[in-house]
């Protein structure tokens, strides 16, 4: 059974920095929280008790400030082994954070959610939830949670994210949030802003009424920089798979879509959708459409990742011995077996926070897999937020982790440079969604986000801690 992180971190009094236990988005069944998650837990708070008495904090207040991020990871590292960047004296002094660990620079987060207004989740975990747990009765999640003003504060205000980029599902059938009220918010949030804080995917599938049309519409009226699919889908309600180098069904698409100026398509692979085709969302079609159309992006969502990489019973990893990830590993085979296709992308969203807080060492070799495919400046950052809650503690473990030496010696990955993590937290994203990072930098510091991000902070705002996503119950 399945339970709202939120809810259960009210039913249990558990709000760490980053939450140990895989969050779904109602794109894959959340696995059960594993033993070293669970070992993790404890020692997390173990250490904010310890270190939040002798400062006189509470847990909770602990484990908001910085010094509890820095916990979190000391802990991961304690039950894993050394994956993540982090000194003791983080843990006691606010400074030592600041020196350690100054601002960075550009951040976009290509990859963010949330529901139209009056809306709480897209499926119905809920509903099934309900009905096995008891514990369940008279707690629904906050009406808010999910929506507009609670992403700002999440992604703006708890995080350092610069620019991002609001995505949804061109469906009917998962009927989240439409095309014209993503532009609609966008265009809120940017009018509050003064300046380009925000973007939004436009949405497109050859069943959805007037496609064609709608290719104009979105552009022209919207005004979209990119277009998000789903190839693999409930075949119900007129709704049916497709591929991407369908060349009846896609490349007429591409074509048009050429025309009006936009040439950045977002696809997603890889956590097939419950009861949906799951064939179709193997990345197999992307190799012909992208050197078939070698002037256009392409950018694969979830890099693929299929999510049958654990043992859910025993809560192990599965990785075979050659570092081989189910279809992520294909798809880096693809890109390594042809090397005219460059204008092809790995996304992180979700498998980097669905790894790093499960098996480090299994982000380790998708990591390093990606680095020897793609190379640095062809993977680009997102977060899934706000299901995974706000976008810090993903940029947190990014910045922090590194690939171990052992993986590098054995697999031949290459080491995650300051450089490397620059252009991946923001600086990919911005090349290719169209966006002068170094001017956007100069303008943010004293744009309307910004000012209202001080004034929370001056006020005392402090980051939630907590996740909007499925979890296991138990």
């Amino acid at each position: 059974m399945w339970i709202r992180k939120n809810v259960k971190d009210q039913l249990t009094g558990t709000e760490l920095p980053l939450p140990m236990q895989v969050v779904s988005n109602e794109e894959y069944l959340p696995m059960p929280q594993t033993r070293d998650q669970k070992r993790v837990a404890a020692r997390i708070n173990e250490l904010a008790d310890h270190h939040g008495r002798r400062a006189g904090l509470s847990r909770r207040e602990f484990l908001q400030s910085g010094a509890g991020m820095a916990a979190a990871f000391v802990a991961l590292n304690e039950v894993f082994g050394r994956h993540f960047n982090v000194h003791a004296a983080e843990l006691t002094d606010a400074a030592a954070i600041g020196e350690l660990w100054p601002k960075p620079g550009f951040v976009f987060d290509c990859q963010t959610h949330h529901v139209r207004n009056g809306g709480l989740e897209p499926l119905g975990f809920r509903k099934l939830s309900a009905a096995f747990n008891k514990a369940l009765a008279g707690i629904q999640p906050v009406k808010g949670d999910l929506q507009l003003p609670n992403y700002v504060k999440e992604v703006f205000f708890d995080s350092d994210v610069s620019v991002a980029c609001l995505s949804g599902v061109p469906s009917k059938v998962l009927d989240v949030i439409n095309a014209d009220e993503m532009a609609d918010h966008r265009n809120r949030v940017n009018a509050l802003a003064g300046a380009e804080r925000m973007l939004c995917h436009g949405l497109w599938a050859p069943y959805l009424p007037n496609a064609m049309e709608e290719v104009d519409r979105q552009v022209k009226v919207n005004g979209i920089r990119a277009w998000k699919h789903y190839t693999g889908v409930f075949a119900k309600d007129g709704e049916y798979p497709w591929w991407m180098d369908d060349e009846k069904i896609a490349y007429p698409f591409y074509e048009r879509s050429r025309k009006l100026g936009v040439t950045v398509f977002c696809v997603h692979k890889g956590l097939p959708l419950p009861g949906s085709n799951v064939d179709y969302v193997h990345p197999r079609d992307i190799v012909k459409a992208a050197t078939d159309h070698p002037d256009l992006s392409f950018v694969v969502y979830h890099s693929a990742f299929k999510a049958a990489n654990y043992d859910f019973k025993a809560g192990e990893p599965f990785v075979g011995p050659d570092g081989y990830l189910p279809w992520t590993t294909d798809f880096c085979r693809d890109r390594i077996a042809n090397p005219k296709m460059t204008n092809v992308y790995a996304e992180l969203g979700t498998v980097f926070g669905h790894t790093v807080i499960t098996h480090p060492e299994i982000c380790g070799h998708l990591l390093g897999q990606l680095m020897n495919a793609f190379g640095p400046d062809h993977i680009l950052f997102g977060t899934d937020s706000i299901w995974w809650g706000g976008p810090q503690w993903q940029i947190e473990a990014f910045r922090r982790f590194q690939i171990p030496e052992a993986l590098q010696e054995k697999f031949g990955y290459k080491p995650l440079s300051d450089e490397d993590k620059a252009k991946i937290l923001g600086l990919n994203g911005a090349r290719v969604f169209g966006i002068d990072a170094t001017v956007a930098g100069k303008r943010f510091p004293d744009d309307g986000i910004s000012r209202l991000k001080a004034q929370y902070r001056h006020e005392g705002g402090l980051p939630s801690n907590t996740q909007y996503g499925w979890v296991a119950a138990v």
